[in-house]
């Protein structure tokens, strides 16, 4: 007799992506290709936001009390456990960064591939994005990233049998870490993982799952800032500062200072409504809406495209873009389905020659710039790369002369220097990193300048945002590139600091006069409650 065998049983949807070899060669391609330049330091001014914040944080400075930020303090601590468990030298700190980036590319991979679409294309465009990315620590990458872990989970969710919450809760939690990482994009993933979940009857007893993931992270938030008498303050930072200052003097045009490797970055969004549109016309009630997934990834794009406002320029629209991936897979495969087969088949290839020259370009440029050679640049914080270029030399030069001051001096970079007091690790006598006019407020110019002349011995300035025509350039929306307090300011501490023992086209350094009393600051806008 023979016996008969039951059929294997059906794989469960993280099985099926855990053991796709196209997740890890997307993962093991962003990981190589960043690797190979991961001490590369494009400018000295956001990463250092992050990462002289995670510093304070290690000197038991309270964020939003002590110091200055527009952002959440969840960023901040992710990086301070980072080094305290790692190192907090530049090679530990960009380990992190290209980990980060090797990850949100596997997760809008596994996204694209869980919500259905074809997975060739979704893997060039994941690679296509790694290869371009800032390579750098922000809070962007940690927010892109939670965001993207919530979509999978949420995919998964809708998989499951609905006596199983786990995936559901795993959604939940990581929309609330986002909100931990950037309030305004985090809120946006809050309220699209519990307007999808509202939209899959099958799915709606795990909402309250979800809302108990989402409360964790704020809720941890919410405890230490209160503990730390900072909740006030923090109030003010992240609603009241930004809403008033902050959205007014970021906007850029749509794809600012992208070049033509940066095509796959700047164009997914727009390739995602022209599928999304082709698909609906082709089949107007056909099933990208009707589908949980199709309408997830439609959702999960379109909060990219709002994140990356009220500044999508190029580095923000890389920060959002991989956020556009599952759509850009799922609508081209919804298309590609409903035309005939040959124009079917002829979009396919056009999408995948286009991501795969898109990649094949980008590599080739990261090989030649290796392959010409990187200047190294050391730091007490270890050694950094750039191109040989005027800029690269002018780092270099002032990085010697920092070297050369006395130990423990208090160093003040102006205006936006976040960078010198992470990679220099002498003390920043100032409670905000960055002073940019229209941004920074009077009363802001008005604290820190007596700060400054009371605490600095030495003061570095970045000479080039001076001209108003780099601010206009920069920040186009800037009613005045040099009001009142600025003007006032920079002459308090050109009197303050009256000596100048460096000068190159770029940086200046000064040494504290002999004399300098906080009263050079009184003609700076005082602080008032307006301000």
């Amino acid at each position: 007799m023979s016996r008969r065998l039951d059929p294997p049983a059906p794989r469960s949807a993280a099985s099926r992506v855990l053991r796709d070899p196209l997740l890890y060669g997307v993962t093991a391609f962003a990981l190589v290709v960043c690797g190979v330049v991961s001490r590369y330091l494009g400018s000295l001014t956001d990463e250092g936001i992050l990462l002289h914040g995670a510093l304070r944080l290690l000197r038991g400075e309270v964020i939003h009390r002590d110091f200055f930020e527009v952002v959440p303090p969840g960023s901040f601590f992710v990086v301070a456990g980072w080094m305290k468990l790692i190192g907090d030298d530049f090679g530990s700190v960009r380990v992190l960064a290209v980990g980060m980036i090797a990850l949100i590319a596997a997760l809008a991979y596994a996204a694209a591939a869980l919500a259905g679409s074809h997975r060739l294309p979704a893997a060039l465009l994941a690679m296509a994005w790694a290869i371009r990315v800032p390579l750098e620590n922000n809070h962007h990458w940690l927010t892109t990233a939670a965001s993207l872990a919530a979509a999978v989970s949420l995919l998964l969710a809708l998989e499951e049998p609905p006596g199983h919450r786990a995936a559901a809760f795993a959604a939940g939690l990581f929309a609330g870490l986002a909100v931990t990482f950037t309030q305004t994009r985090g809120a946006l993933v809050c309220v699209a993982v519990l307007a999808l979940l509202l939209t899959a009857p099958e799915a709606r007893s795990r909402l309250v799952g979800a809302a108990a993931g989402m409360a964790v992270g704020p809720a941890l938030i919410l405890v230490y800032l209160t503990l730390a008498g900072a909740l006030g303050s923090a109030a003010e930072d992240l609603v009241g500062f930004t809403s008033r200052r902050y959205t007014g003097v970021q906007y850029l045009p749509f794809g600012s200072f992208a070049t033509w490797t940066d095509a796959a970055t700047v164009t997914a969004f727009p390739a995602a409504l022209l599928l999304t549109v082709a698909a609906v016309a082709l089949k107007p009630h056909g099933a990208l809406w009707r589908d949980p997934r199709g309408r997830l990834a439609l959702v999960f794009a379109a909060m990219g495209l709002i994140g990356a406002f009220p500044r999508p320029d190029v580095a923000h629209l890389a920060f959002t873009m991989p956020l556009a991936v599952p759509l850009v897979a799922c609508a081209l495969t919804s298309v590609a389905g409903r035309l005939p087969r040959p124009a079917g088949l002829a979009l396919g290839a056009l999408a995948i020659g286009l991501c795969s020259l898109a990649v094949g370009y980008a590599t080739m440029r990261r090989v030649e710039a290796v392959a010409e050679g990187l200047e190294t640049i050391a730091t007490p914080r270890g050694v950094t790369v750039r191109r040989p270029a005027p800029w690269t030399s002018d780092y270099k030069r002032l990085m010697a002369e920092l070297d050369s001051l006395p130990a423990g001096d208090p160093v003040f970079s102006y205006p936006y220097l976040p960078m010198l007091p992470y990679l220099t690790g002498r003390p920043h006598p100032a409670a905000l990193d960055v002073m940019v006019p229209g941004y920074t407020t009077p009363a802001q110019f008005s604290q820190t300048c007596a700060r400054v002349v009371r605490e600095a011995r030495w003061l570095v300035v970045d000479r080039t945002w001076s001209d108003p025509r780099r601010l206009r350039v920069l920040f186009p929306t800037m009613a005045d590139p040099d009001p009142p307090e600025r003007r006032a300011f920079e002459q308090s501490l050109a009197q303050a600091f009256d000596q100048v023992v460096h000068r190159s086209p770029t940086f200046e350094v000064r040494r504290r006069g002999a004399a300098a009393p906080e009263t050079l600051c009184a003609g700076v806008a005082p602080p008032s409650p307006t301000n």
